[in-house]
């Protein structure tokens, strides 16, 4: 069975909600990831607690790089 990671994103200073998503795929810092109508940097990740059997608990923290129309 392929891993999962359940990752919160903050968006620290904004008013912008962050989000908590399942990902096949960690996030890594440099990764932009499009959350609503913003698309977002990752600057920051770690995992919140060790991996239970192939669920991930990682945290990333975000900086806004663009708007979307």
């Amino acid at each position: 069975m392929p891993s999962i990671y359940k990752v919160s994103y903050v968006v620290p200073g904004e008013d912008h909600p962050g989000a908590i998503l399942n990902s096949g795929t960690p996030p890594h810092k440099g990764d932009v990831i499009s959350l609503g109508s913003s698309d977002f940097e990752v600057i920051e990740v770690f995992d919140l607690v060790p991996p239970r059997g192939d669920f991930h608990y990682l945290h990333a923290t975000l900086v806004r790089t663009s708007e979307k129309p």
